[in-house]
């Protein structure tokens, strides 16, 4: 479940910036510039009768020669966001747009090294409870009386 909002942020940085993408671990050998996307941090509540909700926070990582040129690849992609109205576009397994959407959080963009820019993008995740088959009353009886 989780695969589809990551790889919807990929495909929206992809087709705002050129980069060599990583997941998991940066290698020590690593092409710049790139993007690095972590697995995101999870937190997850209550949210009403029927569903609970998930928050998501994943720090992506610009990397650049330079501090400038890492930042202006996450600007871009902060800025084009943001002209979106957070919206980013879910895909299916081919990549194809689904014509769905799910919003994240206002993102927020930081230095965090030299030659390297940090995005924390964050969202929510509204899920609804597994719900076993209930079956419903067609008569109420009282003392063995039907009542209607």
């Amino acid at each position: 479940m989780l695969e589809y909002e990551i790889t919807a942020i990929y495909y929206f940085i992809a087709e705002r910036i050129t980069a060599t993408a990583y997941f998991e671990e940066v290698p020590e050998n690593l092409m710049i510039p790139c993007v690095f996307y972590p697995t995101p941090e999870q937190n997850g509540g209550v949210f009403s009768a029927s569903k609970y909700k998930t928050d998501f926070v994943m720090y992506i990582k610009f990397m650049a020669e330079s501090t400038f040129k890492a930042y202006e690849m996450a600007n871009a992609v902060q800025q084009s966001l943001m002209k979106k109205r957070r919206k980013v576009p879910l895909v299916n397994e081919t990549g194809t747009k689904t014509g769905k959407n799910f919003q994240i959080n206002n993102p927020v963009v930081r230095k965090v090294d030299n030659g390297v820019y940090q995005m924390e993008v964050s969202w929510k995740r509204y899920t609804p409870y597994e719900t076993k088959q209930i079956t419903k009353a067609k008569e109420f009886f009282m003392n063995g009386i039907p009542l209607s």
